[in-house]
Protein backbone atom coordinates (compact mmCIF):
# COMPACT_ATOMS: atom_id res chain seq x y z
CA UNK A 1 0.00 0.00 0.00
CA UNK A 2 1.32 3.45 -0.90
CA UNK A 3 1.36 5.93 1.94
CA UNK A 4 1.24 9.68 1.60
CA UNK A 5 5.02 9.91 2.03
CA UNK A 6 5.65 7.85 -1.11
CA UNK A 7 7.32 9.97 -3.76
CA UNK A 8 5.89 10.92 -7.11
CA UNK A 9 8.94 9.23 -8.63
CA UNK A 10 7.51 5.86 -7.55
CA UNK A 11 4.21 6.62 -9.29
CA UNK A 12 6.00 7.77 -12.42
CA UNK A 13 8.14 4.63 -12.40
CA UNK A 14 5.05 2.47 -12.10
CA UNK A 15 3.36 4.19 -15.01
CA UNK A 16 6.39 4.45 -17.25
CA UNK A 17 7.68 0.96 -16.64
CA UNK A 18 4.51 -1.07 -16.48
CA UNK A 19 1.55 0.76 -17.92
CA UNK A 20 1.88 3.82 -20.06
CA UNK A 21 4.51 2.48 -22.42
CA UNK A 22 2.31 -0.35 -23.81
CA UNK A 23 -0.66 2.03 -24.11
CA UNK A 24 1.35 4.65 -25.98
CA UNK A 25 2.87 2.09 -28.31
CA UNK A 26 -0.59 0.81 -29.15
CA UNK A 27 -2.47 4.08 -29.38
CA UNK A 28 -0.18 6.98 -30.18
CA UNK A 29 3.23 8.51 -29.81
CA UNK A 30 4.16 11.22 -27.33
CA UNK A 31 5.13 14.54 -28.85
CA UNK A 32 8.77 15.56 -28.56
CA UNK A 33 9.39 17.98 -25.75
CA UNK A 34 6.28 17.27 -23.71
CA UNK A 35 4.32 14.57 -21.95
CA UNK A 36 1.72 12.72 -23.99
CA UNK A 37 -1.67 14.14 -22.97
CA UNK A 38 -3.80 11.09 -23.85
CA UNK A 39 -2.35 8.22 -21.77
CA UNK A 40 -5.87 7.31 -20.57
CA UNK A 41 -7.20 6.64 -24.06
CA UNK A 42 -10.67 7.42 -25.38
CA UNK A 43 -14.14 5.95 -24.92
CA UNK A 44 -17.72 6.27 -26.12
CA UNK A 45 -21.01 5.45 -24.49
CA UNK A 46 -24.76 5.89 -24.11
CA UNK A 47 -25.48 5.49 -27.84
CA UNK A 48 -28.65 6.81 -29.48
CA UNK A 49 -29.99 6.69 -33.05
CA UNK A 50 -28.39 10.07 -33.84
CA UNK A 51 -25.23 9.97 -31.75
CA UNK A 52 -23.37 9.02 -28.59
CA UNK A 53 -21.04 10.41 -25.94
CA UNK A 54 -17.33 10.57 -26.71
CA UNK A 55 -14.89 10.86 -23.81
CA UNK A 56 -11.28 11.43 -22.96
CA UNK A 57 -9.35 12.76 -20.01
CA UNK A 58 -6.11 14.66 -20.47
CA UNK A 59 -3.20 13.87 -18.18
CA UNK A 60 0.55 14.40 -18.12
CA UNK A 61 1.13 12.51 -14.87
CA UNK A 62 -1.99 10.34 -14.41
CA UNK A 63 -1.34 9.52 -10.74
CA UNK A 64 -0.34 12.97 -9.52
CA UNK A 65 -1.15 13.20 -5.82
CA UNK A 66 -3.73 15.97 -6.24
CA UNK A 67 -5.80 13.87 -8.67
CA UNK A 68 -5.46 16.41 -11.48
CA UNK A 69 -3.20 14.34 -13.69
CA UNK A 70 -0.23 16.68 -13.58
CA UNK A 71 -2.17 19.51 -15.23
CA UNK A 72 -3.41 22.80 -13.81
CA UNK A 73 -4.93 25.22 -16.33
CA UNK A 74 -7.96 24.53 -18.51
CA UNK A 75 -6.99 23.16 -21.94
CA UNK A 76 -8.78 23.75 -25.28
CA UNK A 77 -9.52 20.54 -27.17
CA UNK A 78 -10.70 19.88 -30.71
CA UNK A 79 -12.91 16.85 -31.33
CA UNK A 80 -13.82 15.19 -34.62
CA UNK A 81 -16.21 12.44 -35.69
CA UNK A 82 -15.78 10.81 -39.09
CA UNK A 83 -17.69 8.37 -41.28
CA UNK A 84 -14.46 6.48 -42.04
CA UNK A 85 -11.46 5.40 -39.99
CA UNK A 86 -9.09 7.56 -42.08
CA UNK A 87 -11.07 10.73 -41.26
CA UNK A 88 -11.48 11.64 -44.90
CA UNK A 89 -15.16 12.51 -44.30
CA UNK A 90 -15.65 14.51 -41.10
CA UNK A 91 -19.35 14.54 -40.18
CA UNK A 92 -19.18 16.40 -36.85
CA UNK A 93 -16.55 18.48 -35.11
CA UNK A 94 -16.21 21.14 -32.48
CA UNK A 95 -14.17 22.77 -29.75
CA UNK A 96 -14.40 22.06 -26.03
CA UNK A 97 -12.57 22.92 -22.85
CA UNK A 98 -10.99 20.24 -20.66
CA UNK A 99 -11.46 22.02 -17.36
CA UNK A 100 -9.47 21.67 -14.18
CA UNK A 101 -12.70 21.35 -12.19
CA UNK A 102 -13.53 18.11 -14.04
CA UNK A 103 -9.95 16.79 -13.84
CA UNK A 104 -9.56 17.66 -17.53
CA UNK A 105 -12.16 15.10 -18.60
CA UNK A 106 -14.39 15.70 -21.62
CA UNK A 107 -17.90 14.45 -22.33
CA UNK A 108 -19.06 15.47 -25.80
CA UNK A 109 -22.66 14.53 -26.59
CA UNK A 110 -22.56 14.10 -30.35
CA UNK A 111 -25.88 14.37 -32.23
CA UNK A 112 -27.14 14.68 -35.79
CA UNK A 113 -25.63 11.42 -37.06
CA UNK A 114 -27.22 8.63 -39.10
CA UNK A 115 -28.69 5.66 -37.21
CA UNK A 116 -27.29 2.12 -36.96
CA UNK A 117 -23.79 2.57 -38.29
CA UNK A 118 -20.19 2.94 -37.09
CA UNK A 119 -18.30 6.20 -36.73
CA UNK A 120 -14.74 7.07 -35.71
CA UNK A 121 -13.66 9.87 -33.39
CA UNK A 122 -10.54 11.52 -32.00
CA UNK A 123 -9.36 14.52 -29.98
CA UNK A 124 -6.55 17.02 -30.48
CA UNK A 125 -4.95 19.17 -27.76
CA UNK A 126 -1.75 21.23 -27.76
CA UNK A 127 -0.70 19.77 -31.09
CA UNK A 128 -1.14 16.18 -29.87
CA UNK A 129 -3.67 13.71 -31.19
CA UNK A 130 -5.52 11.07 -29.19
CA UNK A 131 -5.99 7.46 -30.13
CA UNK A 132 -8.87 6.85 -32.54
CA UNK A 133 -12.04 5.34 -31.15
CA UNK A 134 -14.91 3.57 -32.87
CA UNK A 135 -18.51 4.21 -31.83
CA UNK A 136 -21.85 3.05 -33.18
CA UNK A 137 -25.25 4.67 -33.31
CA UNK A 138 -28.29 2.56 -32.48
CA UNK A 139 -31.09 1.76 -34.95
CA UNK A 140 -34.05 4.11 -35.12
CA UNK A 141 -36.62 3.21 -32.43
CA UNK A 142 -38.98 1.39 -34.78
CA UNK A 143 -36.33 -0.03 -37.11
CA UNK A 144 -35.62 -3.74 -37.34
CA UNK A 145 -32.23 -5.13 -36.36
CA UNK A 146 -31.09 -8.67 -37.03
CA UNK A 147 -28.39 -8.93 -34.38
CA UNK A 148 -26.77 -7.21 -31.44
CA UNK A 149 -23.57 -8.46 -29.82
CA UNK A 150 -22.95 -7.58 -26.19
CA UNK A 151 -19.88 -7.97 -24.01
CA UNK A 152 -20.65 -7.89 -20.28
CA UNK A 153 -18.07 -7.25 -17.55
CA UNK A 154 -17.85 -6.60 -13.82
CA UNK A 155 -15.42 -6.68 -10.90
CA UNK A 156 -11.98 -5.72 -12.17
CA UNK A 157 -9.63 -5.62 -9.20
CA UNK A 158 -6.26 -4.26 -10.40
CA UNK A 159 -4.25 -6.05 -7.70
CA UNK A 160 -5.78 -9.47 -8.41
CA UNK A 161 -4.48 -9.81 -11.94
CA UNK A 162 -4.10 -8.58 -15.48
CA UNK A 163 -7.01 -7.38 -17.58
CA UNK A 164 -6.47 -9.89 -20.37
CA UNK A 165 -10.22 -10.56 -20.36
CA UNK A 166 -10.79 -7.01 -21.58
CA UNK A 167 -8.47 -7.68 -24.50
CA UNK A 168 -10.43 -10.76 -25.50
CA UNK A 169 -13.66 -8.78 -25.21
CA UNK A 170 -12.23 -6.21 -27.62
CA UNK A 171 -11.26 -8.99 -30.03
CA UNK A 172 -14.93 -10.00 -30.25
CA UNK A 173 -15.81 -6.56 -31.67
CA UNK A 174 -19.02 -6.11 -29.66
CA UNK A 175 -21.64 -3.60 -30.66
CA UNK A 176 -22.05 -2.57 -27.03
CA UNK A 177 -20.19 -3.25 -23.77
CA UNK A 178 -22.00 -3.38 -20.43
CA UNK A 179 -20.04 -2.60 -17.27
CA UNK A 180 -22.16 -3.79 -14.34
CA UNK A 181 -20.19 -2.50 -11.39
CA UNK A 182 -16.91 -2.64 -9.49
CA UNK A 183 -15.02 -1.06 -12.38
CA UNK A 184 -12.49 -0.09 -9.71
CA UNK A 185 -11.86 -1.20 -6.13
CA UNK A 186 -11.57 1.46 -3.47
CA UNK A 187 -9.22 -0.47 -1.20
CA UNK A 188 -5.83 -2.14 -1.50
CA UNK A 189 -4.90 -5.58 -0.20
CA UNK A 190 -3.02 -5.34 3.09
CA UNK A 191 0.33 -6.88 4.05
CA UNK A 192 -1.46 -10.01 5.27
CA UNK A 193 -2.57 -10.68 1.69
CA UNK A 194 0.56 -9.55 -0.10
CA UNK A 195 0.95 -13.02 -1.63
CA UNK A 196 -2.35 -12.44 -3.49
CA UNK A 197 -1.17 -9.25 -5.19
CA UNK A 198 -0.30 -9.66 -8.87
CA UNK A 199 0.30 -5.96 -9.53
CA UNK A 200 -0.03 -3.49 -6.66
CA UNK A 201 -2.25 -0.44 -6.62
CA UNK A 202 0.43 1.46 -4.67
CA UNK A 203 -2.35 3.81 -3.63
CA UNK A 204 -4.03 4.43 -0.31
CA UNK A 205 -7.71 3.51 0.07
CA UNK A 206 -9.79 5.97 -1.91
CA UNK A 207 -11.88 8.23 0.32
CA UNK A 208 -11.36 11.61 -1.39
CA UNK A 209 -11.98 12.95 -4.87
CA UNK A 210 -8.26 12.79 -5.67
CA UNK A 211 -8.10 9.21 -4.44
CA UNK A 212 -11.01 8.04 -6.56
CA UNK A 213 -9.76 9.92 -9.61
CA UNK A 214 -6.43 8.14 -9.36
CA UNK A 215 -8.04 4.71 -9.09
CA UNK A 216 -9.82 5.29 -12.38
CA UNK A 217 -6.70 6.80 -13.93
CA UNK A 218 -4.63 3.76 -13.07
CA UNK A 219 -7.22 1.38 -14.55
CA UNK A 220 -7.45 3.48 -17.70
CA UNK A 221 -3.71 3.17 -18.33
CA UNK A 222 -4.26 -0.55 -18.97
CA UNK A 223 -3.82 -1.22 -22.70
CA UNK A 224 -6.48 -3.96 -22.83
CA UNK A 225 -9.10 -1.79 -21.16
CA UNK A 226 -8.21 1.10 -23.47
CA UNK A 227 -8.60 -1.13 -26.48
CA UNK A 228 -12.03 -2.36 -25.35
CA UNK A 229 -13.27 1.19 -24.82
CA UNK A 230 -11.89 2.18 -28.23
CA UNK A 231 -13.75 -0.50 -30.23
CA UNK A 232 -17.35 0.01 -29.05
CA UNK A 233 -19.62 2.23 -26.94
CA UNK A 234 -20.56 1.16 -23.43
CA UNK A 235 -23.32 1.40 -20.86
CA UNK A 236 -21.94 1.61 -17.33
CA UNK A 237 -23.48 1.46 -13.87
CA UNK A 238 -21.82 1.22 -10.50
CA UNK A 239 -21.93 -1.23 -7.59
CA UNK A 240 -20.31 -0.79 -4.19
CA UNK A 241 -16.55 -0.69 -4.75
CA UNK A 242 -16.81 2.50 -6.76
CA UNK A 243 -17.50 4.00 -3.29
CA UNK A 244 -17.12 1.53 -0.39
CA UNK A 245 -17.65 -2.19 -0.01
CA UNK A 246 -21.28 -3.04 0.90
CA UNK A 247 -22.45 0.53 1.41
CA UNK A 248 -26.19 1.02 1.14
CA UNK A 249 -27.76 4.34 0.18
CA UNK A 250 -26.44 7.05 2.51
CA UNK A 251 -25.11 4.52 5.03
CA UNK A 252 -21.50 3.44 5.33
CA UNK A 253 -20.73 -0.15 6.18
CA UNK A 254 -18.76 1.16 9.17
CA UNK A 255 -20.72 1.54 12.39
CA UNK A 256 -20.80 5.02 13.81
CA UNK A 257 -20.20 6.89 10.55
CA UNK A 258 -22.96 9.48 10.20
CA UNK A 259 -24.80 9.64 6.87
CA UNK A 260 -23.86 13.31 6.55
CA UNK A 261 -20.18 12.37 6.71
CA UNK A 262 -20.51 9.36 4.42
CA UNK A 263 -22.37 11.45 1.85
CA UNK A 264 -19.26 13.57 1.36
CA UNK A 265 -17.21 10.50 0.53
CA UNK A 266 -19.96 9.14 -1.70
CA UNK A 267 -20.25 12.44 -3.55
CA UNK A 268 -16.52 12.43 -4.27
CA UNK A 269 -16.76 8.88 -5.60
CA UNK A 270 -19.75 9.70 -7.79
CA UNK A 271 -18.02 12.76 -9.22
CA UNK A 272 -14.95 10.66 -10.10
CA UNK A 273 -17.18 8.01 -11.72
CA UNK A 274 -18.80 10.63 -13.92
CA UNK A 275 -15.44 12.10 -14.90
CA UNK A 276 -14.11 8.66 -15.85
CA UNK A 277 -17.10 7.26 -17.77
CA UNK A 278 -18.56 8.12 -21.20
CA UNK A 279 -22.06 8.78 -19.86
CA UNK A 280 -24.46 11.59 -20.65
CA UNK A 281 -24.45 14.74 -18.58
CA UNK A 282 -25.40 14.20 -14.97
CA UNK A 283 -24.53 16.25 -11.93
CA UNK A 284 -24.55 15.99 -8.17
CA UNK A 285 -27.74 17.55 -6.81
CA UNK A 286 -28.00 19.67 -3.70
CA UNK A 287 -28.82 16.41 -1.89
CA UNK A 288 -25.57 14.93 -3.25
CA UNK A 289 -27.41 12.49 -5.49
CA UNK A 290 -26.33 11.70 -9.05
CA UNK A 291 -28.88 9.90 -11.26
CA UNK A 292 -27.38 7.27 -13.57
CA UNK A 293 -30.37 4.97 -14.28
CA UNK A 294 -31.49 5.23 -17.89
CA UNK A 295 -33.20 3.52 -20.81
CA UNK A 296 -31.43 2.84 -24.11
CA UNK A 297 -33.39 1.52 -27.08
CA UNK A 298 -31.81 -0.62 -29.79
CA UNK A 299 -34.48 -0.43 -32.49
CA UNK A 300 -37.27 -2.98 -32.21
CA UNK A 301 -34.77 -5.63 -31.14
CA UNK A 302 -33.87 -4.65 -27.55
CA UNK A 303 -34.31 -2.08 -24.83
CA UNK A 304 -31.90 -1.67 -21.92
CA UNK A 305 -32.96 -0.59 -18.45
CA UNK A 306 -29.70 0.30 -16.71
CA UNK A 307 -30.39 0.26 -12.96
CA UNK A 308 -28.74 1.81 -9.92
CA UNK A 309 -28.90 -0.68 -7.05
CA UNK A 310 -26.83 1.31 -4.53
CA UNK A 311 -27.61 5.02 -4.38
CA UNK A 312 -31.27 5.00 -3.33
CA UNK A 313 -31.69 1.81 -1.39
CA UNK A 314 -32.63 1.28 2.22
CA UNK A 315 -30.14 0.67 4.98
CA UNK A 316 -28.70 -2.84 5.16
CA UNK A 317 -31.05 -5.06 7.19
CA UNK A 318 -30.08 -5.72 10.78
CA UNK A 319 -27.13 -3.33 10.58
CA UNK A 320 -27.20 -2.38 14.25
CA UNK A 321 -25.17 -5.44 15.27
CA UNK A 322 -21.45 -6.05 15.36
CA UNK A 323 -21.24 -6.31 11.57
CA UNK A 324 -22.56 -2.79 11.11
CA UNK A 325 -23.61 -2.06 7.55
CA UNK A 326 -21.63 -4.93 6.06
CA UNK A 327 -23.57 -7.65 4.28
CA UNK A 328 -24.11 -10.67 6.48
CA UNK A 329 -25.73 -14.08 6.52
CA UNK A 330 -28.99 -14.06 8.49
CA UNK A 331 -32.14 -16.06 9.16
CA UNK A 332 -35.59 -14.51 9.29
CA UNK A 333 -35.81 -15.47 12.96
CA UNK A 334 -32.74 -13.35 13.76
CA UNK A 335 -33.37 -10.56 11.22
CA UNK A 336 -37.04 -9.67 10.87
CA UNK A 337 -35.95 -6.36 9.35
CA UNK A 338 -35.17 -8.22 6.12
CA UNK A 339 -38.89 -8.73 5.45
CA UNK A 340 -40.00 -5.14 6.09
CA UNK A 341 -42.21 -4.13 3.10
CA UNK A 342 -41.11 -0.51 3.36
CA UNK A 343 -37.58 -1.43 2.34
CA UNK A 344 -36.45 -0.62 -1.19
CA UNK A 345 -33.53 -1.76 -3.32
CA UNK A 346 -33.85 0.72 -6.17
CA UNK A 347 -35.55 3.57 -4.33
CA UNK A 348 -39.26 4.12 -4.86
CA UNK A 349 -38.78 6.78 -7.53
CA UNK A 350 -36.54 4.51 -9.59
CA UNK A 351 -38.99 1.64 -9.05
CA UNK A 352 -41.83 3.72 -10.51
CA UNK A 353 -39.60 4.79 -13.41
CA UNK A 354 -38.77 1.14 -14.14
CA UNK A 355 -42.36 -0.11 -13.96
CA UNK A 356 -43.54 2.75 -16.17
CA UNK A 357 -40.86 1.88 -18.71
CA UNK A 358 -41.68 -1.83 -18.63
CA UNK A 359 -45.37 -1.03 -19.13
CA UNK A 360 -44.55 0.92 -22.30
CA UNK A 361 -41.77 -1.37 -23.57
CA UNK A 362 -42.11 -2.27 -27.24
CA UNK A 363 -38.82 -4.04 -28.05
CA UNK A 364 -38.53 -7.80 -28.52
CA UNK A 365 -36.02 -8.17 -25.64
CA UNK A 366 -36.10 -6.13 -22.44
CA UNK A 367 -32.75 -6.26 -20.68
CA UNK A 368 -32.23 -5.16 -17.09
CA UNK A 369 -28.55 -4.33 -16.57
CA UNK A 370 -27.84 -4.17 -12.85
CA UNK A 371 -25.35 -4.93 -10.15
CA UNK A 372 -26.46 -7.83 -7.91
CA UNK A 373 -27.86 -11.36 -8.18
CA UNK A 374 -31.64 -11.12 -8.37
CA UNK A 375 -32.93 -14.69 -8.38
CA UNK A 376 -31.90 -15.36 -4.78
CA UNK A 377 -30.00 -18.05 -2.93
CA UNK A 378 -31.11 -20.04 0.08
CA UNK A 379 -28.00 -20.84 2.11
CA UNK A 380 -29.36 -24.07 3.53
CA UNK A 381 -28.33 -27.56 2.51
CA UNK A 382 -31.86 -29.00 2.56
CA UNK A 383 -35.50 -27.85 2.85
CA UNK A 384 -35.47 -29.10 6.44
CA UNK A 385 -32.70 -26.70 7.45
CA UNK A 386 -33.57 -23.12 8.36
CA UNK A 387 -32.91 -20.85 5.39
CA UNK A 388 -30.17 -18.27 5.61
CA UNK A 389 -29.67 -15.31 3.28
CA UNK A 390 -26.89 -12.95 2.27
CA UNK A 391 -28.21 -9.48 2.94
CA UNK A 392 -26.24 -7.32 0.48
CA UNK A 393 -27.97 -8.72 -2.65
CA UNK A 394 -31.66 -8.66 -3.56
CA UNK A 395 -32.03 -11.34 -0.86
CA UNK A 396 -31.65 -8.55 1.69
CA UNK A 397 -34.62 -6.75 0.11
CA UNK A 398 -37.20 -9.49 -0.64
CA UNK A 399 -40.23 -7.17 -0.53
CA UNK A 400 -38.62 -4.94 -3.18
CA UNK A 401 -37.88 -8.00 -5.30
CA UNK A 402 -41.48 -9.17 -4.92
CA UNK A 403 -42.67 -5.82 -6.24
CA UNK A 404 -40.39 -6.15 -9.25
CA UNK A 405 -41.25 -9.77 -10.06
CA UNK A 406 -44.94 -8.95 -9.57
CA UNK A 407 -44.59 -6.08 -12.03
CA UNK A 408 -42.92 -8.38 -14.58
CA UNK A 409 -45.78 -10.87 -14.22
CA UNK A 410 -48.48 -8.20 -14.49
CA UNK A 411 -46.99 -5.93 -17.15
CA UNK A 412 -45.64 -8.78 -19.26
CA UNK A 413 -42.84 -6.98 -21.12
CA UNK A 414 -41.53 -9.10 -23.96
CA UNK A 415 -38.68 -11.44 -23.02
CA UNK A 416 -37.28 -9.86 -19.83
CA UNK A 417 -33.65 -10.83 -19.19
CA UNK A 418 -31.61 -9.74 -16.17
CA UNK A 419 -27.84 -9.29 -16.54
CA UNK A 420 -25.99 -9.10 -13.22
CA UNK A 421 -22.49 -8.81 -11.78
CA UNK A 422 -20.90 -8.65 -8.30
CA UNK A 423 -20.68 -12.31 -7.26
CA UNK A 424 -17.41 -13.16 -9.09
CA UNK A 425 -19.02 -16.26 -10.57
CA UNK A 426 -21.18 -17.44 -13.45
CA UNK A 427 -24.86 -18.18 -12.77
CA UNK A 428 -27.81 -19.11 -14.96
CA UNK A 429 -31.03 -18.50 -13.03
CA UNK A 430 -34.78 -18.56 -13.36
CA UNK A 431 -36.20 -15.45 -11.70
CA UNK A 432 -39.35 -16.67 -9.97
CA UNK A 433 -42.53 -14.76 -9.28
CA UNK A 434 -42.16 -15.83 -5.64
CA UNK A 435 -38.55 -16.40 -4.60
CA UNK A 436 -39.78 -18.50 -1.66
CA UNK A 437 -41.55 -20.91 -4.02
CA UNK A 438 -39.36 -22.54 -6.69
CA UNK A 439 -42.51 -23.91 -8.33
CA UNK A 440 -43.91 -20.42 -8.99
CA UNK A 441 -43.84 -18.97 -12.50
CA UNK A 442 -40.56 -17.96 -14.09
CA UNK A 443 -40.89 -14.25 -14.93
CA UNK A 444 -37.38 -13.60 -16.26
CA UNK A 445 -34.08 -15.25 -17.11
CA UNK A 446 -30.95 -14.11 -15.29
CA UNK A 447 -27.36 -14.41 -16.44
CA UNK A 448 -24.64 -13.49 -13.94
CA UNK A 449 -21.11 -12.89 -15.18
CA UNK A 450 -17.92 -13.83 -13.40
CA UNK A 451 -15.29 -11.23 -12.53
CA UNK A 452 -12.56 -9.85 -14.74
CA UNK A 453 -9.99 -10.57 -11.99
CA UNK A 454 -11.61 -10.66 -8.52
CA UNK A 455 -11.45 -13.93 -6.60
CA UNK A 456 -14.67 -15.94 -6.49
CA UNK A 457 -16.58 -17.33 -3.49
CA UNK A 458 -16.13 -20.92 -2.34
CA UNK A 459 -17.20 -23.27 -5.13
CA UNK A 460 -17.63 -26.27 -2.84
CA UNK A 461 -19.44 -24.23 -0.20
CA UNK A 462 -22.04 -22.87 -2.59
CA UNK A 463 -22.42 -26.10 -4.54
CA UNK A 464 -23.42 -27.73 -1.24
CA UNK A 465 -26.54 -25.53 -1.07
CA UNK A 466 -27.53 -25.78 -4.74
CA UNK A 467 -29.87 -28.77 -4.20
CA UNK A 468 -32.02 -26.36 -2.18
CA UNK A 469 -31.98 -23.82 -5.03
CA UNK A 470 -33.60 -25.34 -8.12
CA UNK A 471 -33.97 -21.87 -9.63
CA UNK A 472 -30.19 -21.93 -10.20
CA UNK A 473 -29.50 -23.93 -13.36
CA UNK A 474 -25.74 -23.38 -13.36
CA UNK A 475 -23.06 -22.02 -11.05
CA UNK A 476 -19.27 -21.86 -11.22
CA UNK A 477 -17.10 -19.49 -9.17
CA UNK A 478 -13.71 -20.91 -10.17
CA UNK A 479 -12.98 -19.14 -13.50
CA UNK A 480 -12.57 -15.48 -14.28
CA UNK A 481 -13.97 -13.94 -17.44
CA UNK A 482 -16.98 -12.26 -18.99
CA UNK A 483 -20.21 -12.87 -20.88
CA UNK A 484 -20.59 -12.63 -24.65
CA UNK A 485 -24.22 -12.36 -25.77
CA UNK A 486 -25.77 -12.40 -29.23
CA UNK A 487 -29.31 -11.01 -29.34
CA UNK A 488 -31.47 -11.90 -32.33
CA UNK A 489 -35.22 -11.53 -32.85
CA UNK A 490 -35.90 -15.22 -32.19
CA UNK A 491 -33.31 -15.99 -29.49
CA UNK A 492 -30.57 -14.80 -27.17
CA UNK A 493 -27.33 -16.81 -27.11
CA UNK A 494 -25.03 -16.35 -24.11
CA UNK A 495 -21.49 -17.65 -23.81
CA UNK A 496 -19.51 -17.74 -20.57
CA UNK A 497 -16.00 -16.82 -21.71
CA UNK A 498 -13.14 -17.69 -19.36
CA UNK A 499 -9.45 -16.81 -19.31
CA UNK A 500 -6.72 -19.30 -18.45
CA UNK A 501 -4.95 -17.36 -15.66
CA UNK A 502 -5.37 -13.82 -14.29
CA UNK A 503 -1.65 -13.82 -13.46
CA UNK A 504 -0.78 -14.20 -17.13
CA UNK A 505 -1.00 -10.93 -19.11
CA UNK A 506 -1.41 -13.04 -22.26
CA UNK A 507 -3.99 -15.47 -20.87
CA UNK A 508 -5.82 -17.61 -23.40
CA UNK A 509 -9.60 -17.77 -23.83
CA UNK A 510 -12.11 -20.61 -23.88
CA UNK A 511 -15.87 -21.04 -23.63
CA UNK A 512 -17.08 -22.57 -20.37
CA UNK A 513 -20.78 -22.90 -21.15
CA UNK A 514 -23.33 -21.67 -23.70
CA UNK A 515 -27.03 -20.94 -23.19
CA UNK A 516 -30.00 -20.08 -25.36
CA UNK A 517 -33.21 -18.28 -24.46
CA UNK A 518 -35.89 -18.57 -27.12
CA UNK A 519 -38.21 -15.64 -27.68
CA UNK A 520 -41.48 -16.21 -25.84
CA UNK A 521 -40.05 -18.92 -23.57
CA UNK A 522 -38.59 -17.66 -20.28
CA UNK A 523 -35.72 -19.74 -18.96
CA UNK A 524 -32.37 -20.63 -20.48
CA UNK A 525 -31.53 -23.94 -22.13
CA UNK A 526 -27.96 -25.26 -22.33
CA UNK A 527 -26.73 -25.02 -25.91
Amino acid sequence: MMHSSTSRLDRRALLTGLVVAPAVLSFGRAQAGGAYLFPLGVASGDPAPDGFVIWTRLAADPLAADGLGGLSADIPVRWEVAADDQFRRIVAAGNAIASRDAAHSLHVEVAGLAPHRPYWYRFTAQGQQSPTGRALTTPAPNASADRLRLAVASCSHWERGYFSAYGHMADEQPDLTLFLGDYIYEYSLGPDRADQVVRPYNLEEATTLAGYRNRYALHRTDANLQRLHAVAPCLAVWDDHEVQDDYSGVWSKVSGVAPTDFLQRRAAAYQAFYEAMPIRRTRLSAALQMPIHRRVRYGRLAEFFMLDGRQYRSKQPCSAGENGGKGQIVTDATCTDRLDPSRTFLGFEQERWLYDGLARAEARWNILGQNLVMAGLRLARSPAEENRYWTDTWDGFPAARDRLTGALAELKPSNPVVLSGDYHSFWTNDVKLDSRDPSSATVATEFVGSSITSTGPSYDGLMAVMPNNPQVKFFDSRPRGYMSIDVRPDRMDTRYQVISDVRDPKASLSTLKSWTVESGRPGAVAA
